[in-house]
């Protein structure tokens, strides 16, 4: 058996950089950027007013005052996309909406609360200072700027600066093909009533939720008997399909009907590692063949989940030009939270939240790997190494569950 350090040092050895594609904008929330996006143009684009009232020339209104206002005549207007194409004048302005562009000539807005109407057009009342309430052309960003960097996750607020910069197409990094293949004869489907002895596929679908909500997309699914040749003829098929990884559940122990390590290797496979000093998730297996990577999990679906939490999803972010790393938060034990075997155990964990203090965190009552309602029952895991005792009130991190 290796350590869980050596198994990602493994994996992380193997890793390869997704290919890119461009995309609409309009599709690609949740996509991953492929390269720096530079500005094609400054922000914003003209010089424009940062609110309704009156562009002016700050020569015409310096020192006005309530008591002293500077009268002005109204010679045009300059709305939000209907500019001003008339010339500035002495001792003249113009109205000027938010966001309409301030012709040449001008340097100032008045706000309209700033002003009254008078005999010859406005009075001004007040002159704070040259440029006053302008948005400056380029002021935000100018042409070249790196705006988003590669391995940016894209949201809605990378959207609308994409938006905005007039990026109707994007690079994206493509999502992994995966394609997944469950074993176990006692399997049925999740629409069927089991016969004696058999239990729901439920691996299959929660491992597809899993890739999906990594960034991934399923491209093969199947299930494959307890047999040594039905499980190589499968893992031939899903390889066909040219998956970026390959997520086999069961059949990966010792068991004499447990068949899928030594299928991968006759299927071409190259082993890497297999066991890992942990609980839950001993059997995890590597191997690689050509430009797919093979993960087999352990058929126990809270190992499974585990192992693809700890191994798989910072994995999917990592091929997508993405750091390899997991989202976490500090929280203290409530109570104790011990592992007194010899691996370290991927304890889960709840934890009730009090404004002002931090989380506390207390390990969920059944951490039996067959026992599904512990992962839904967690709000993330900590690793607790073997032997390992940690007090009541002992702040402790806590990697977060999706």
């Amino acid at each position: 058996m290796i350590s869980i350090d050596q198994a990602l040092d493994i994996i992380k050895k193997n890793l390869f950089i997704l290919d890119s594609e461009e995309i609409d904008l309009e599709n690609s929330p949740g996509r991953v950027l492929a390269a720096d996006f530079l500005a094609p143009e400054p922000s914003p684009r003209f010089s424009n007013s940062a609110m309704d009232g009156f562009a002016v020339r700050f020569a015409d209104i310096a020192g006005a005052s309530a008591e002293s206002p500077a009268s002005l005549k109204v010679i045009g207007e300059s709305q939000a996309g209907i500019p001003y194409t008339g010339q500035p004048e002495e001792g003249c302005c113009i109205r000027i909406s938010t966001g309409a562009v301030l012709p040449e000539g001008f340097d100032t807005v008045v706000r309209v609360e700033d002003t009254e109407s008078g005999d010859a057009g406005v009075l001004v009342k007040t002159a704070s200072r040259k440029g006053k309430d302008v948005r400056f052309i380029g002021e935000e960003y100018q042409t070249g700027e790196c705006l988003l960097r590669q391995g940016q996750h894209l949201s809605a607020r990378h959207i609308s600066i994409l938006a905005a910069a007039g990026a109707a197409r994007v690079s994206v990094f493509r999502r992994p093909r995966v394609a997944l293949l469950v074993t176990g004869s006692e399997l049925t489907s999740v629409g069927e009533a089991p016969g004696p002895g058999q239990i729901r596929d439920s691996n299959r679908l929660m491992l597809g939720a899993a890739v999906s909500e990594a960034g991934g997309v399923v491209v093969h699914s199947a299930i494959a008997g307890d047999d040594l040749a039905a499980t190589v003829q499968a893992i031939e098929a899903t390889f066909a399909d040219a998956p970026d990884i390959l997520l086999c559940a069961g059949g990966v122990s010792v068991g004499p009907h447990d068949h899928v390590k030594e299928a991968a290797v006759r299927a071409g496979f190259t082993e890497h590692f297999w066991r890992i000093r942990q609980k839950p998730g001993k059997p995890l297996f590597f191997a690689g063949k050509e430009k797919t990577l093979f993960f087999g999990l352990p058929g126990n679906p809270v190992s499974a989940y585990m192992c693809f939490c700890h191994y798989l999803r910072p994995l999917f972010a990592a091929i997508s030009g993405q750091p390899w790393e997991y989202t976490s938060f500090t929280a203290v034990a409530a109570e104790e939270i011990s592992n007194r075997g010899r691996r370290p155990n991927l304890v889960r964990v709840t934890c009730i939240h009090t404004p002002g203090e931090l989380p506390k965190a207390r390990a969920v009552g059944q951490q039996g790997s067959h026992m599904i309602s512990s992962i839904v029952a967690a709000d993330g895991y900590v690793l607790v190494d073997s032997e390992t005792v940690i007090k009541g009130g002992t702040p402790i991190e806590v990697t977060t569950l999706p």
